[in-house]
């Protein structure tokens, strides 16, 4: 488990260019062209896309230096 304090939970889509941020707990938010998802706010990272390797994670941490995993 990543206990890890998440600042940003954000993501890119490949597909639309859409860069998506998920604000609070619960906080479901897709891109423009609804094939991917972020999810949890600063609670958990949660996110989804029909092919995984269509977005890039950006997701940026209190601890980490350069603000991304």
């Amino acid at each position: 488990m990543d206990n890890r304090k998440i600042k940003r939970n954000v993501l890119q889509c490949k597909l639309c260019g859409d860069i998506i941020e998920s604000k609070y707990t619960h906080d479901f938010v897709t891109c423009k062209c609804k094939k991917c998802f972020v999810d949890g706010g600063k609670e958990y990272v949660r996110y989804g896309a029909e092919n995984i390797d269509d977005v890039i994670l950006l997701t940026e941490y209190e601890d980490d230096e350069n603000g991304q995993t």
